[in-house]
């Protein structure tokens, strides 16, 4: 199984084809999604960023609550990734696809949740993810990971990366 990498610049639409191949391959999705929540934007703290597990209701809590970004400053609640490194490691049923939308740099420095990322990618159930498009090396060993292929998107490509993306994630899937 090779996993599948959704890499680009922020806004070119990674989530969007993530969905729409999801949609697509109509398979059960576990794993989880990061929001920023603008309009919970505090002044002086910034924007806040969520974690949302997939197919739970999206409650903004302080449990689910990662941290803030605003004017190129990033505060992580220390230990709020890896507080959901077990959800991550749980048994899930065959058919599955794992989603991480996406990774990025805030949680390259939470061992537990960096460690639970790269098990799944040394498993076999196929995962899908977007990953930022930054040299932390939490990220390049993702994207440099073994079982793991890189699909660059850009505005240009993004629609004819979707279909490729597609394809491949039915060749890697045995046809679904």
């Amino acid at each position: 199984m090779t996993h599948i990498l959704i890499t680009g610049p922020c806004g070119v639409g990674k989530s969007t084809l993530i969905r729409r191949v999801l949609k697509e391959l109509e398979r059960p999705v576990f794993g989880f999604e990061t929001q920023k929540e603008a309009g919970l934007t505090d002044p002086v703290r910034g924007t806040p960023l969520y974690f949302y597990p997939v197919g739970e209701p999206r409650r903004q809590t302080e449990e689910n609550l990662l941290g803030y970004c605003g004017n190129r400053n990033v505060a992580t609640r220390p230990g709020s990734f890896d507080h959901f490194a077990p959800l991550l490691l749980r048994p899930l049923p065959a058919g599955t696809i794992i989603l991480f939308d996406e990774l990025g740099f805030m949680e390259s420095q939470e061992k537990q949740f960096c460690a639970a990322i790269l098990a799944r990618l040394d498993g076999d159930t196929p995962v899908i993810a977007a990953v930022k498009d930054r040299a932390v090396p939490f990220l390049d060993r993702v994207r440099s990971h073994p079982r793991c292929r890189c699909f660059s998107v850009t505005a240009e490509n993004r629609d004819a990366r979707c279909r490729e993306v597609l394809r491949f994630a039915r060749e890697q899937m045995g046809g679904y």
